[in-house]
């Protein structure tokens, strides 16, 4: 699988994040017809409710670096189209689950999964709060650390369900 993140400066990122992810005009039903969503450290299920609260929690920013602090995390996690047909919820619920966990602590989360309608290209945006909740301090992790991070979902992955080896990149291997 791949794992993309991009960083959000503005202020109303969150905002157009979380109506971008949760738009009705985007696969979010399963073959069942159930979406499934993620949210940790994320009071309500109410999505306007999830954007005032991270709206809340970067005005108690403790640092600022010219408007260019981090306010989210914009983070895919994408499947090789072939592995679709052993993907299901509990499978997908399983490894994002694990790469929260992984990922963060102390940061607020919410996404969900984009099941497209032909049944390829399965895939889940996650948006995290650019500060952690216990100090309101940047949640940036070092390049090396996401690595790492994933790094160990693979390893996890290929442990738990080696019938998805369409999504094995192969993180940490050289470049010939």
């Amino acid at each position: 699988m791949v794992v993309k993140s991009i960083s959000h400066n503005l202020r109303k990122s969150p905002t157009d994040l979380i109506k971008y992810v949760f738009d009705r005009r985007k696969a979010l039903l399963d073959p069942d017809g159930k979406p499934l969503y993620f949210k940790r450290n994320i009071r309500s299920y109410d999505k306007a409710k999830w954007s005032a609260q991270f709206n809340d929690l970067e005005r108690g920013r403790q640092s600022s670096y010219a408007n260019k602090s981090v306010v989210c995390y914009h983070e895919i996690i994408s499947f090789h189209p072939e592995s679709t047909k052993y993907l299901n919820r509990t499978i997908i619920k399983d490894l994002v689950s694990r790469y929260i966990e992984l990922r963060c602590n102390d940061q607020m989360v919410v996404g969900a999964t984009h099941f497209e309608a032909t049944g390829k290209n399965w895939h889940v945006h996650l948006i995290f709060s650019g500060i952690r909740l216990s100090d309101k301090m940047s949640a940036r992790i070092s390049l090396a650390r996401f690595e790492l991070i994933k790094t160990k979902l693979q390893d996890y992955q290929m442990e738990k369900y080696p019938q998805l080896s369409d999504s094995v990149v192969e993180l940490g291997k050289k470049k010939d």
